[in-house]
């Protein structure tokens, strides 16, 4: 291995070995990276998860508290009519309230006493029995009845059961409390405003007798909540347990019963006043209520999360966000059966696009900028390589330049030197050698010329200070007239000149740049294909305008692979012939740069027969 390549194969180390290593740890912590960010959207997924659980679980409470108040509401209103004017007040109620379906009125056995067959319409296809074999009160009762048998028989002196007797009977004094408080239903208010006449000729109570009034009833209310409640921590446990039971039975009775009746689903309430005799309740109009549960749904949700309320029959009822088609709800969340059976939430989870990765288009950009940052670095230290190997080759080729030209300045000088001395010491035998001298002083002067031509047109041309005088030209006589100063020195190389040229062909060029060329290309010619024989130049006009110069011999040729490199600066074709010949390698590459500074191209061809044949183009 040469030094030169020793040294570039070090750099080659020292410039790839950091870059890999530093790749290799970019890609490991893009891993780790990748890993933990797996792990922390995993961490959110589940918390998503357990978000929209909770959630799910709070728009069912939220659906069972409107749909329960819907319910109490309705109930308590039926609570405050007297029986006597019950019918108009359940007429009303169907009327006005848009929640109510069907208001009825049955009697304790089961006996459907309004609607009836004169009620006209869809009421008079109404019965209780499609809600069950018997009245849900009467069921209701016979459970209530075995529930007092039951806390009678297990009621026995121990602070727990006396405790939770207490708190039946503070529970019973707040109802009567809160019954007394409730206000009468609307029904209830026109009434009194149709009997507003008569108000108005009785005698006023004061307001101060009617507030007294007031506390005194709220004030026997909580009284008897209190002696009761003593009462009730004096007395045995049995005649405790016998009071809890006497109470629950005085008490109004009531409850909801769901059923699916000819495919859809119906809810009744129903209300016993009293806890016997007569039932009055309404069957809920299930499209209100619908429609008021969309408040219950979140309004504003997370990005990919989605609710949806169904029914029984399991169609969407009201939604929030998004309900990807055809997808299973990650969770459902029934409704309570009392309220709605078979009605439910159901909660959608669709994992977000950056989450859905996993972090894999993180880790593909990351190793994508990876791989450009390496290639980059190494694209750069190629360059910088490839340029310093240039540069040193550059470097040697101009070294060799310098030696070279040196060279072929000494031979003519060393020889015009030579002949001069001969001459000024006399040593010549007659006129005729002292003119053979005097011709190869001439000859070797031009030769010193073309050298310090070529290389002061090289420096012209490398500084990009070379400056072109066009003017119009008669190129058939420049070409006669440079062949003719160099027929003799061809003759002496031994080349027969063959010439073939119009009688004139104008163009517009700088004569001493297409007289340094075809200079160039005979110089070459006289060089390297001195044993061809022949040398043929000839011109003529262009095929697009302008002309064409051919320079052809009959020498060795030049190698294909050669065409375009013999025109580089420096660049001599390896062989034993060109070996040895010297030169600097400058002729040709000069000679083109000429030629496409006048906006030409100097190209090489092979000729028919053997040979080269150099053409040149001008505009």
């Amino acid at each position: 291995m040469s030094p030169v390549s020793r040294r570039i194969f070090l750099y080659w180390l020292l410039l790839l070995v950091p870059t890999l290593v530093v790749g290799g740890g970019a890609v490991v912590l893009l891993q780790r990276e990748q890993a933990r960010l797996a792990e922390r959207s995993a961490y959110a997924d589940e918390a998503r998860r357990a978000a929209m659980a909770a959630r799910a679980r709070l728009i069912v409470e939220n659906v069972e508290l409107l749909v329960g108040d819907v319910q109490t509401g309705l109930l308590d209103a039926l609570t405050t009519e007297p029986a006597a004017r019950l019918d108009d007040f359940l007429t009303h109620l169907e009327q006005t309230n848009p929640l109510v379906r069907v208001a009825f009125r049955a009697a304790a056995d089961g006996k459907l006493l309004r609607p009836t067959a004169l009620s006209g319409g869809e009421n008079a296809a109404w019965s209780l029995r499609q809600f069950g074999a018997q009245p849900p009160w009467r069921a209701e009762a016979e459970a209530h009845d075995e529930k007092g048998k039951l806390e009678k028989k297990m009621a026995e002196p121990e602070a727990r059961k006396e405790v939770s007797a207490n708190v039946l009977q503070v529970q019973s004094a707040r109802r009567d409390v809160q019954d007394l408080a409730r206000n009468r239903s609307s029904y209830a208010n026109q009434e009194a405003a149709g009997q507003g006449a008569m108000a108005d000729a009785a005698p006023a109570a004061p307001a101060s007798a009617a507030a007294e009034q007031s506390k005194i009833t709220l004030g026997a209310v909580f009284s008897s909540g209190s002696r009761a409640s003593a009462a009730a921590k004096s007395a045995p446990p049995e005649a405790k347990a016998a009071s809890v039971a006497k109470d629950a039975v005085a008490r109004d009775r009531r409850g909801w019963v769901p059923a699916a009746v000819d495919g859809r689903l119906r809810v009744v309430g129903w209300l016993q006043p009293g806890g016997a005799g007569e039932v009055r309740g309404v069957e809920l109009e299930l499209a209100a209520i619908i429609s008021r549960l969309s408040g219950a749904l979140p309004a504003e949700i997370e990005r990919g999360d989605g609710y949806a309320l169904r029914d029984e029959l399991g169609r969407v009822l009201h939604q929030a966000g998004v309900i990807p088609s055809g997808a299973e709800p990650m969770l459902r969340v029934p409704l309570a059966a009392a309220l709605l059976p078979g009605w439910e939430v159901s909660a959608y989870f669709t994992p977000l696009a950056a989450d859905s990765s996993g972090g894999f288009g993180f880790f593909g950009l990351g190793v994508l900028l990876i791989g450009i940052f390496v290639a980059a670095i190494l694209a750069g230290g190629s360059l910088l390589l490839w340029q310093a190997r240039r540069s040193e080759e550059e470097a040697a080729q101009k070294t060799s330049f310098v030696a070279n030209v040196s060279h072929e300045f000494k031979t003519p000088l060393t020889t015009i030197r030579l002949y001069a001395e001969l001459l000024e010491q006399g040593r010549v035998r007659d006129a005729a050698q002292g003119s053979d001298y005097l011709r190869t002083i001439g000859r070797e002067t031009q030769r010193l010329a073309r050298l310090v031509n070529n290389a002061l047109d090289f420096s012209r041309l490398e500084q990009g200070r070379k400056k072109y005088a066009r003017d119009a030209v008669d190129l058939a006589g420049e070409l006669d007239r440079v062949l003719d100063a160099q027929a003799p020195r061809l003759a002496e190389a031994g080349l027969v000149l063959r010439r073939d040229l119009p009688g004139t062909l104008p163009v517009i060029t700088d004569r001493d740049a297409v007289e340094q060329i075809v200079l160039n290309l005979i110089d070459n010619a006289c060089k390297y294909a001195a044993d061809g024989g022949e040398i043929a130049v000839s011109a003529a006009a262009g095929p697009r305008g302008g002309a064409e110069v051919r320079v052809a011999d009959r020498g060795p040729g030049v190698p294909a692979e050669h065409h375009e490199r013999i025109f580089e600066k420096f660049h001599r074709v390896d062989d034993a012939l060109t070996a040895e010949k010297t030169g600097a390698g400058l002729g040709l590459s000069i000679a083109r740069q000429l030629a496409r500074g006048l906006g030409g191209e100097l190209r090489c061809a092979p000729r028919a027969s053997g040979g080269a044949e150099f053409i040149l183009t001008l505009p």
